[in-house]
Order: C-alpha cells, then sequence, then structure tokens
C-alpha cells in the first residue's frame, strides 16, 4: 500500500529466502541473529551503517524485487571504523 501512493520502501531482512516469498520491492539481507536487522542493542554504529546502507539500497535500486546481501558479520565488525571510513577521516 504504501509503494501505490508512491513512497519507496525497503525491508530489512535476516531471511534471505523469505525476499522470494513475499516479494518485497527492496530488501537489505543481513546474516544477523533473527530479531536483530539493525544490529546489537546499543551499538549505535552498528545500527547507523546498516541504516546508512538500507537507505543507498532505496536510492540506488531500479529494478523491484531487487535484494542486496550485506557483507557484515555478526560481532566480526568494526563499525565505528566504518563510519569512519565513510566520513574520510580514516583509512
Amino acid at each position: 500500500m504504501i509503494e501505490q501512493v508512491g513512497i519507496p520502501t525497503v525491508d530489512v531482512m535476516m531471511y534471505g529466502e523469505m525476499a522470494a516469498k513475499v516479494k518485497p520491492p527492496r530488501v537489505a539481507h543481513v546474516r544477523f541473529p533473527f530479531g536483530r536487522p539493525l544490529g546489537e542493542p546499543g551499538n549505535a554504529d552498528q545500527q547507523r551503517v546498516i541504516i546508512e546502507d538500507a537507505l543507498r539500497i532505496l536510492e540506488t535500486a531500479t529494478e523491484p524485487g531487487t535484494v542486496v546481501s550485506l557483507p557484515y558479520r555478526w560481532r566480526r565488525e568494526d563499525y565505528a571504523l566504518i563510519r569512519r571510513q565513510r566520513a574520510g577521516r580514516e583509512r
């Protein structure tokens, strides 16, 4: 309904195979535990990175049903470093 009135959406999903069944317009697929699509509670850097990636998919996905698997692994990434790199402050 939201898409039908012209508002684009992106879903953050942990179960990539479900995207094929429910066919949302755009999906950011994360390999995180169920119930944690944006990351760990209290990890603002991790949550921000996932949200930024989802918004980027929202801007760039041109085909309906686009599924983008994000490369992050649960508790193995330095999300503060990723944010600094994106801001051009550190390599």
